[in-house]
């Protein structure tokens, strides 16, 4: 495996950066939250034109055919911008689900569905509310055994709280019809368990390098007894712990990534892993950014608790870490592993 990035990579990495701190910043989120309005469409048909809301579709499909390690790369991007359109958690989660869906699932999806203003949601055990359901076309649930194709029109929702304003969940109160189907449905299963890990992981490892960035620039400019904070030991010890977690995990990330483009037979174990690795040093971030705030970091003027209250809401999303502990010991224990000193799954 080669771990430079290729130029190309970098330029779409560079590409999506540039646009999101133009048309995402933490003034534009605020004015969604105080509008109740985070879907930003203008924002999201930019983002069509640009090409990332079909960037990993294949290119007779209209899209870049993008591996998952260059989407990995765009996708920490979107969670440092603290991005609240679901990209990540959704649209490229069923653009890479297409070709396994059933035909009559996915051909229900083909009369309702484009990415720019009819993309469709996803309701799964491992993350149960749908995102920004009102402005979708349909959705995909994920049950024990089946999966079903809902048009927007055949169900009841409504809007239910969140710890972030940015997130826009739902619950499914009733379902007048529905086209279901049991086929494949294992396959389906683990390859959106995998992805949704992954895409989660990447918008946490960003969150995460956020809320460092923040919580070290600010560190430089609060001063206590005539110093900048950030030059006591404990301030510094305590931000170096979290940037270390986040060097430790971003491989983690990287590996899952490729090991889905080359559907490795335990691509679902690498995801497992960069999950919770991810979740462990968002959760780091999260508490010691605000140590080195203080109660400043929960006030409005502040930026960190923008993405704070994303990291938190989203941490236990498609799998918690008790999930992917399980995950991990599951291969771990298996008998066609032979352990020892060399051992790396």
């Amino acid at each position: 495996m080669n771990f430079i990035f290729t130029d190309e990579q970098i330029q779409f990495k560079d590409a999506i950066k540039s646009f999101l701190t133009d048309e995402c910043t933490p003034k534009s989120i605020r004015d969604g939250w105080e509008a109740k309005q985070s879907f930003n469409l203008d924002r999201w048909q930019s983002l069509l034109e640009l090409g990332v809301l079909n960037s990993n579709l294949p290119e007779d499909k209209g899209g870049l055919g993008m591996d998952q390690v260059t989407l990995a790369l765009m996708v920490e991007e979107m969670g440092y911008a603290g991005l609240p359109e679901p990209v990540a958690e959704q649209t490229f989660l069923i653009n890479d689900l297409m070709p396994l869906l059933p035909s009559s699932i996915s051909q229900a999806i083909e009369e309702n569905y484009d990415a720019g203003t009819k993309y469709i949601s996803i309701a799964h055990p491992l993350a149960p509310n749908p995102l920004f359901l009102k402005n979708s076309a349909g959705l995909i649930v994920f049950g024990e055994s089946e999966c079903k194709f809902i048009a927007k029109d055949d169900m009841d929702f409504e809007i239910i709280s969140s710890n972030d304003p940015s997130r826009e969940i739902y619950k499914i109160n009733s379902i007048r019809n529905s086209i279901s189907s049991s086929e494949n449905f294992e396959k389906i299963n683990s390859a959106v368990s995998a992805r949704g890990a992954l895409m989660t992981a990447a918008l946490l490892i960003g969150l995460a390098q956020k809320m460092i960035d923040l919580s070290s620039v600010y560190a430089g400019d609060r001063t206590q007894f005539g110093k900048p904070i950030g030059s006591f030991q404990a301030v510094k010890h305590m931000l170096a712990d979290v940037a270390v977690k986040i060097e430790f995990a971003k491989p983690a990330v990287y590996r899952a990534a490729f090991s889905l483009s080359e559907n490795n037979p335990k691509s679902a174990l690498h995801c497992a892993h960069a999950k919770y690795m991810c979740a462990q040093a968002t959760e780091l971030a999260c508490k010691n950014s605000l140590q080195a705030h203080g109660a400043m970091g929960y006030t409005w003027e502040m930026d960190l608790h923008i993405y704070m209250r994303k990291a938190w809401s989203m941490m236990a999303c498609w799998g918690n870490e008790d999930k992917q502990q399980d995950i991990i010991f599951k291969t771990l224990s298996s008998s066609n592993e032979e352990l020892g000193v060399l051992y790396t799954f």
